[in-house]
């Protein structure tokens, strides 16, 4: 399977870091991700795209909502809330004070970019298959015990990733323990220190290889969004696959 699930929802968390939040947005601009949009005191749900972000400026761009009654609502600056949803993980936000603008000669609205987020994965995350001619590289280092090993990547989610290491070595990597200065090398990103956690492992003896479940224990913002892009991009590579197999 090119995808599967792993993991338990996990509770939901407030992101306020601005990097974490642009990619967030960019990735529901990107997957054209439908928005709904409920206003303050009103029980009716409209619906609208993220159609541009800018950035410097401090501005999401969304589309005419439907029905349009939202589009008086919004002229009127009633504030609103948004909520999306992306590969199982639920995002909402709070809007106001939308103004009217034309946006390469059609209708929208600017909106002020979130200073905060909730983002809660109400599903497991997705895990991609890496395919043995992507060059990755895992490196476990304990931060106490003289300890290291090295492999490269099976598989990937937003959560965690399964590895390959040549040899048996499981004796050496007990479930539970974590290796706090361990590496990540994933294809056109520098390699970047991460806390991994081990999960399970098993030694395969015709390979001569043991594969280990990993946890990405607390990442912070700019390492989540590298990992975020390349699972990303994975998944894009995969369903591009499978549609030229149907031809």
């Amino acid at each position: 399977m090119l995808f599967e699930q792993e993991g338990s929802p996990q509770p939901p968390r407030e992101v306020t870091a601005s990097i974490e939040i642009h990619s967030l947005l960019k990735n529901l601009q990107q997957s054209r991700i439908p928005l709904s949009i409920t206003f303050d005191g009103r029980s009716q749900i409209l619906q609208s795209y993220i159609v541009d972000l800018d950035i410097p400026h401090g501005a999401l761009f969304i589309d005419e909502m439907i029905p349009p009654i939202g589009d008086k609502w919004a002229s009127q600056g009633e504030t609103f809330r948004v909520d999306a949803w992306l590969d199982g993980v639920h995002m909402r936000w709070n809007g106001a004070n939308a103004q009217r603008v034309v946006l390469e000669d059609a209708p929208a609205f600017s909106v002020s970019l979130p200073a905060s987020m909730i983002y809660h994965q109400r599903r497991g995350a997705f895990r991609a298959t890496v395919q043995r001619s992507i060059d990755t590289r895992v490196a476990l280092m304990h931060a106490k015990h003289q300890r290291r090993f090295e492999g490269e990547l099976l598989d990937i989610s937003a959560t965690g990733c399964k590895a390959r290491l040549t040899g048996n070595h499981v004796q050496g990597l007990q479930p539970g323990e974590r290796y706090e200065l361990s590496r990540l090398l994933l294809p056109d990103t520098a390699e970047f220190d991460i806390n991994l956690e081990i999960r399970h492992r098993e030694y395969h003896q015709d390979a001569d290889t043991t594969h280990v479940g990993l946890r990405f224990h607390q990442p912070g913002p700019q390492v989540q969004r590298q990992i975020d892009r390349f699972v990303h991009y994975l998944q894009r590579e995969a369903r591009r696959l499978e549609k030229e197999d149907l031809f």
